[in-house]
């Protein structure tokens, strides 16, 4: 008998039909968006993100008197210990000042310093890397003569002359982490590039006529962007642990609390027995990088082309 049989018959003779796969026809968004979700532990990785975005913004607009808090000095209430009053939950500083308030802003300079320096460090090197990798020949040569000038002058250095020529400004300190941490990114897309402009749905497309951004945007660069997420996630880590640097060599922005003055400012509570900086911004720092860093993973695998096809297998 050439016919298929589409149905199965019970011992109780009712005819049930095979269960359809919801995942079917589905956009390749839409299944990585299914794979992010599937996994518990990114999704926890989330909120806590949105957590810390959420008391970044309140603090930014003076939600319940956070910034007056944090930059209020007061005296007579100096270095009160954690949990000893709910009005001072992480205690006080030297100055009074509330720790609790000062971490909140802290979480806003950081947040907002990652992302600054992470989209100022993403298209450029998505621009230079594709168009080295892309192009080739008298274009590859002088992008990595360029690539190997930044790499050659310690990141440190630069970011220290930047931000002593230009002032501490918050957008000169985002574009001095960007200027040193483009190159890692543009080297793989680089090498991305060099293999894909070589494979047959890119010939096909330039056979078609299209154009060499079209091929670029269009065609190359969506496989690559789950190196641009992992490239994003590392950048932002190492623009937080760095901006402690910068505080600790007296370099981090002016005017405002963030967790590398705070926990600059605690090398000498510390010596006093006061934990209170020093314990909330490295507990703030730590949380945050950790659910960054899941997330960031759990977000590269999601949108990795090849498993577009692992959540096809769940249901059957």
């Amino acid at each position: 008998m050439s016919t298929t049989i589409a149905t199965q018959v019970s011992g109780a003779g009712t005819v049930s039909e095979k269960k359809p796969n919801k995942y079917v026809g589905k956009s390749p968004l839409q299944l990585s968006i299914l794979r992010l979700r599937r996994n518990r532990l990114a999704m926890v990785s989330f909120w806590i993100l949105m957590v810390y975005v959420v008391i970044s913004i309140a603090g930014n607009f003076n939600v319940f008197g956070l910034r007056t808090a944090a930059m209020e000095f007061s005296l007579d209430n100096r270095y009160v210990a954690p949990f000893q009053t709910w009005q001072h939950i992480f205690g006080t500083d030297n100055f009074g000042r509330d720790v609790f308030a000062r971490v909140i802003m802290g979480t806003r300079v950081s947040l907002f310093l990652g992302a600054a320096a992470g989209l100022l460090m993403v298209p450029l090197a998505i621009a230079i890397g594709s168009l080295s990798g892309y192009y080739g020949g008298f274009v590859d040569d002088i992008m990595m003569y360029v690539m190997s000038v930044v790499v050659a002058i310690p990141a440190l250095l630069i970011i220290m002359s930047l931000v002593q020529i230009m002032g501490r400004t918050f957008f000169i300190i985002a574009l001095a982490f960007a200027v040193t941490g483009w190159v890692g990114l543009a080297r793989v897309i680089r090498g991305s590039f060099m293999q894909a402009r070589e494979y047959e749905y890119v010939l096909a497309a330039r056979c078609l006529g299209a154009g060499d951004a079209r091929i670029i945007f269009k065609h190359i660069m969506p496989n690559l962007f789950h190196f641009v997420i992992v490239r994003f996630v590392l950048n932002y880590v190492g623009v937080i642990k760095s901006e402690v640097l910068l505080a600790y060599l007296g370099l981090s922005v002016i005017g405002v609390p963030s967790w590398g003055n705070m926990i600059d400012e605690s090398k000498l509570e510390l010596m006093a027995n006061n934990w209170q900086n020093m314990i909330a911004a490295t507990l703030f720092m730590f949380v945050f990088l950790v659910a960054l860093n899941i997330f960031g993973d759990s977000l590269r695998d999601a949108l990795d082309p090849k498993l577009k096809n692992v959540i096809n297998r769940v249901e059957n």
